[in-house]
């Protein structure tokens, strides 16, 4: 009975350290060879980019972390030259999730990959003189949908411990709504592969990432806006809405979809779109990062608008919503405490 709650079973975490002493992938296969029989996939973490390849396709479903603000990382954050020759220390460019998520996937093809998202946590430090310790909330969804639009199959965050719940409040809606997110396009990212990704760049600036999963009910289409700053003072990234047009092209099977609408935490929404044939051309504003579907009939709108009901209805049965009511947060600290 407890089987199909097992996800994975993880017991070499990070072995390009292994604790002080890097464990051998030979050594790594050896101690997975016993589950071989069972039914219990395998699963391994990943931190350090340059040397994934030589664990690649030893576990079941491997996984990375990688956070690109005032956390660790392998990286050397200062080298990036991505705003002009200003060199940070106190974060990444974004967009290097989607760059890392596409190397793993490939590695590991056929098998599916997960991604640990930056989200709150009360212990990481002021890196390069940043005094939030934790990524705002715009810097947590980017991070996630750079992940996601590149098909990752689980998305975890670090963390969801208490201590740093309460320390970051204004990150608990974000993290509620990325995942009411997932719950609605699961099916269509889980039953379809990538299709298509490409960065594109206007005035010899990074413009827009556009990356879609194509799948027998529809497309997940997705737009990052890559124009996002550094406030050098604040030392965070700022984002603006911003108006784009995103051409994507289409599977032969969506050459003429049933329905095309954008989606997002809140429901479902009408978006202006021309198609020609195996390309869509969508006009909307984004903040941080839309997400689109492109339905193969016309019903799936009507499934989606009902599962986002059920998805509230089952939120809202808990009468508890420490990201908004003082009461409930102060319930938190009590518990803490």
């Amino acid at each position: 009975m407890i089987l199909p709650r097992i996800h994975a079973v993880e017991f070499q975490g990070e072995p390009q350290y292994g604790g002080g002493r890097p464990v051998p992938p030979q050594e790594v296969f050896s101690k997975f060879l016993p589950y071989g029989p069972t039914r219990m996939p395998t699963s391994v973490t990943h931190s350090e980019e340059r040397i994934w390849r030589y664990y690649a396709g030893l576990s079941d479903y491997p996984h990375y972390d990688a956070y690109r603000v005032c956390a660790p990382s392998p990286d050397a954050w200062n080298l990036y030259d991505r705003w002009g020759g200003e060199r940070l220390r106190w974060g990444a460019p974004l967009e290097t999730i989607s760059d890392m998520t596409r190397n793993l996937r490939e590695l590991n093809r056929p098998r599916p990959i997960a991604y640990w998202s930056q989200g709150a946590h009360y212990d990481w430090g002021r890196y390069g003189g940043r005094q939030r310790t934790s990524p705002t909330p715009n810097e947590l969804r980017s991070q996630a949908y750079h992940a996601l639009s590149q098909r990752v199959t689980s998305l975890y965050w670090f963390n969801l411990g208490l201590r740093s719940l309460l320390n970051f409040r204004d990150l608990i809606e974000p993290i509620t709504r990325v995942n009411r997110e997932i719950r609605l396009m699961e099916e269509l990212l889980l039953t379809g592969d990538v299709f298509e990704y490409r960065r594109k760049i206007e005035n010899e600036r990074l413009s827009w990432d556009l990356a879609s999963v194509a799948g027998p009910k529809g497309s997940l289409l997705f737009a990052h806006d890559l124009t996002y700053v550094p406030d050098l003072k604040e030392k965070v990234f700022k984002f603006k809405p911003r108006n784009g047009v995103f051409d994507f092209k289409l599977p032969t099977w969506l050459s003429r979809p049933g329905d095309i609408f954008r989606l997002d935490a809140d429901g479902l929404h009408d978006v202006s779109y021309s198609v020609d044939g195996r390309q869509i051309s969508i006009r909307d504003q984004v903040l941080v990062a839309g997400i689109y579907v492109v339905a193969h009939t016309n019903d799936l709108r009507a499934h989606l608008e009902k599962l986002h009901s059920q998805l509230l209805a089952f939120e809202q049965s808990f009468d508890f919503d420490p990201a908004n009511a003082d009461s409930d947060f102060e319930a938190l600290e009590q518990l803490y405490q």
